[in-house]
């Protein structure tokens, strides 16, 4: 029987639990990084075994996640393409110096915003909600960070509105109870969380229009973006609105061939990342890592 090393929960062998695994030897190394990112990248930890998971948090927001990797608790973490923008930019309000170590490895899927308004709600498009009680985003999340931008070039401030953060558990409970007149969060698509909150009457709102297409000029990470029709219970339309890709990203000084061969084991775990999903992976708003970089030219090469 071969012996296996359990690591935050992770189970990782010298022989991959699912597969092959890596077939030349090389200096270990250990990853730091959030439980829940372990836990998304868990399989292409059991297919690099030279590369430890050493978990060192529960995990956050993206804003807290690139905190915790800026100041050297992680190694790696997952963001959205609009906090590492801002971040690398020093345009954060929450890290305000430039985090030019920033550095992308991958785009890993897209976060889709959702404005949900309450059942009795008379709201139809952005311009209805002032005066109104909003929930800008969950707490720490970079929802809140677009929707401000974007209602004030709907000419609507925050002095025009009752704004707050609310957890996404609490959004179905505070938009039924009209505790809220209308809430902003993302979510991959579908969500649980709006699927129960539809099945209970609340709606699903366009983001959509001219002041949209303006503020796509300014942020170019934001993307256009269709909800299917029926995606959703009791969503006869399809409904436009915006997203942002997920990203894993690190700092520059990570070792080029841990993230090559890190990347080179995510992508085995993901035979249905093939073009046109692969041409975007290194699609990442901010400079790639070299060994992310060598990773996907030598890709290029052998296609």
């Amino acid at each position: 029987m071969r012996n296996l090393v359990l690591i935050g929960g992770l189970c990782v062998s010298a022989v991959s639990c699912s597969g092959s695994a890596e077939t030349v030897t090389h200096p270990p190394a250990t990853l730091r990084l959030s439980r829940t990112n372990a836990t998304d990248l868990q399989s292409a930890f059991v297919r690099v075994p030279s590369i430890k998971a050493q978990i060192v948090s529960e995990g956050g927001s993206s804003i807290t996640s690139l905190l915790d990797l800026k100041n050297e608790k992680t190694d790696i973490t997952g963001t959205l393409a609009d906090v590492a923008y801002l971040a690398y930019a020093g345009q954060l309000e929450e890290m305000p110096q430039p985090f030019d170590q920033l550095r992308g490895m991958v785009v890993t899927g897209v976060n889709t915003m959702h404005l949900l308004v309450g059942r009795n709600s008379r709201v139809e498009t952005l311009r209805d909600l002032k005066g109104l009680r909003i929930s800008l985003g969950a707490p720490g999340s970079s929802t809140a960070h677009i929707t401000q931008r974007m209602l004030k070039d709907y000419g609507i401030g925050l002095d025009q509105i009752h704004a707050e953060r609310i957890p996404n558990t609490e959004i179905v409970s505070r938009l039924s109870s009209g505790d809220v007149d209308a809430a902003f969060s993302g979510f991959n698509l579908p969500s649980a969380v709006v699927t129960a909150a539809m099945q209970n009457g609340v709606r699903l709102i366009p983001i959509d229009g001219p002041e949209i297409e303006e503020m796509r000029t300014r942020y170019p990470y934001l993307k256009r973006t269709l909800i299917s029709r029926g995606t959703y219970p009791n969503q006869p339309e399809p409904v436009r609105t915006l997203s942002v890709d997920t990203l894993l990203v690190c700092r520059a000084e990570l070792d080029d061939n841990v993230v090559y061969r890190f990347l080179d084991a995510y992508f085995a775990t993901r035979p249905a990342m093939t073009p046109p999903n692969l041409d975007r992976a290194p699609a990442t708003p901010i400079p790639l890592h070299p060994g992310a970089a060598r990773y996907y030219r030598q890709r290029e090469l052998s296609r």
